[in-house]
């Protein structure tokens, strides 16, 4: 699996939602101004909600939507994070396949070729960058986001953000708009969608959320024992 399969499978995110944008480009600066400071404030509120663990898995169904081919992939697995920076990603259903993050490189192992593959995110600066967002997304440090996205409320209760990538970010290239929605509580995220820019779009539902749950050393194995 090349590297922008795995960008795009890693990826997540775009709901069919009506767009009340509280950000708008255009109109007077102080309105905008104002406007960013309260999606500042509005972030920074969910980032106390949501930074509470230190660790946590959660299951998850992902279904991907093929425009070209206008058909649906659906698959199922589990994800455990741990803080500062380990993520891993194990796909259970249809398929098996591991990705296990750390903040210097990026292993992945998949049932097809039997193979475990490893990137080093020293030299690779945007793939760098997307892991390190990926991190950001669920972790819940969505203020260091602000450089990288333009933000806007699509709905209020449950929370429901809009993540519109700026022109200096280098996931424009592949990434038209991330949507990301929050549980009743605000503690975590209920779901997260990625609409690409080929007309793609990637939505992800968590389930079985459990916080500072222990966590085995296996759980971060990229060619881990079968479930």
């Amino acid at each position: 699996m090349n590297i922008r399969k795995t960008l795009i499978f890693l990826c997540l995110i775009s709901l069919s939602v009506t767009v009340y944008p509280l950000i708008v480009r255009g109109g007077a600066a102080a309105e905008k101004e104002a406007r960013s400071s309260e999606i500042r404030e509005l972030l920074s509120g969910v980032e106390q909600k949501i930074s509470g663990f230190r660790s946590l898995k959660t299951g998850f169904v992902q279904e991907k939507n093929l425009a070209v081919f206008k058909s649906r992939i659906t698959i199922r697995g589990r994800i455990y994070l741990q803080k500062p920076g380990r993520i891993a990603w194990h796909v259970d259903d249809p398929v098996r396949y591991s990705v296990v993050i750390s903040d210097k490189s990026v292993r992945q192992w998949d049932e097809d070729t039997g193979r475990v593959q490893e990137i080093s995110l020293s030299g690779n600066p945007v793939f760098r960058s997307f892991m390190d967002q990926m991190a950001v997304w669920f972790s819940g440090d969505y203020i260091s986001l602000l450089k990288d996205y333009e933000v806007e409320v699509l709905q209020r209760s449950p929370l429901v953000l809009g993540f519109t990538p700026k022109e200096n970010n280098p996931a424009v290239k592949i990434i038209k708009k991330i949507t990301v929605g929050l549980r009743e509580d605000e503690k975590y995220l209920k779901q997260i969608t990625i609409l690409e820019s080929s007309g793609d779009s990637t939505t992800i539902i968590f389930k079985d959320t459990v916080f500072d749950a222990p966590i085995d050393s296996s759980d971060f194995e990229v060619k881990r024992r079968v479930r």
